[in-house]
């Protein structure tokens, strides 16, 4: 199975580079399955129905998250449907009473993929259960639900610190198939195999590349000289990037994680 994880897809930007670049990826390399970050496709914070039907439509199967999943309101009612391909983090306190679900299971057909969101604990300003304790207790529960280990489980750690991200990646390295990072917007170079498990701090994301992150730095860099701040304008000028990895797992075990990135003008 060839996997492609995308990172932080951006506003408007980022949707329209999926769109001008995901359908010839996916054919070039092959792609089974992909799965994208989707917690700032709406304006840079949040998502709502449209913007993740929108997406669908241009190849991406599934839908990870973060801390910006909450970001519209009217979304947490979508968030009610289980059936919308789309997980938000698993390891809030009280999980059971949060809307949407923190992890799918998926039939391929001879073997079953799981994906699962967590967030990192540090720097994160969350309220959020350790994400080690909390996936030893899930992973025992897709043991008992039948997951098998020829089973492939991929996990989207939505983090700030690089350690506590190489760290929760040893931790699972014979448990589970995949550990990216999201959340910095800034891909690392560091993608490897771990056990039995492909590892990358962080993804990147797609979107503006002439940016701070996805803003302009008119503003950004204002509010980093004075304390009264501005709005953050999304950039829609500019080179646009596009990062992801590409991740072949055989029977629960990865065997290749390889950088797929572009960069194009806007």
């Amino acid at each position: 199975m060839k996997i492609m994880c995308i990172g932080d897809i951006s506003g408007r930007p980022g949707r329209e580079t999926v769109a001008k670049l995901l359908p010839q990826m996916k054919a070039n390399e092959g792609i089974d399955f992909v799965i994208a970050n989707c917690e700032n496709a709406a304006g840079g914070y949040g998502i709502t129905r449209q913007i993740l039907d929108e997406l669908s439509g241009y190849g991406i199967d599934f839908f990870t998250s973060g801390d910006h999943v909450w970001k519209i309101s009217d979304f947490l009612n979508d968030l009610q449907d289980l059936r919308l391909p789309l997980v938000r983090p698993y390891n809030y306190e009280q999980e059971e009473q949060i809307p949407g679900k923190g992890y799918e299971v998926i039939d391929m057909g001879s073997e079953k993929l799981v994906i699962i969101n967590m967030l990192g604990q540090v720097f994160m300003h969350e309220f959020v259960r350790n994400p080690f304790w909390s996936i030893d207790t899930l992973l025992e529960k897709l043991k008992e639900d039948g997951v098998k280990e020829t089973d492939a489980i991929v996990i989207d750690f939505h983090a700030e610190a690089t350690a506590e991200k190489i760290s929760f990646a040893y931790y699972l390295a014979e448990r589970v198939s995949a550990v990216v990072g999201t959340h910095t917007h800034v891909p690392t170079a560091d993608a490897r195999i771990i056990g039995r498990a492909a590892f990358v701090s962080d993804l990147g994301m797609v979107g503006p590349l002439d940016a701070s992150l996805w803003a302009g730095f008119d503003e950004v860099i204002h509010n980093f000289k004075y304390p009264f701040k501005k709005a953050k304008q999304m950039q829609t000028q500019g080179r646009r990037v596009f990062n992801s990895v590409v991740i072949e797992i055989i029977k629960g075990k990865a065997v290749s994680i390889n950088r797929l990135d572009r960069t194009i003008s806007a």
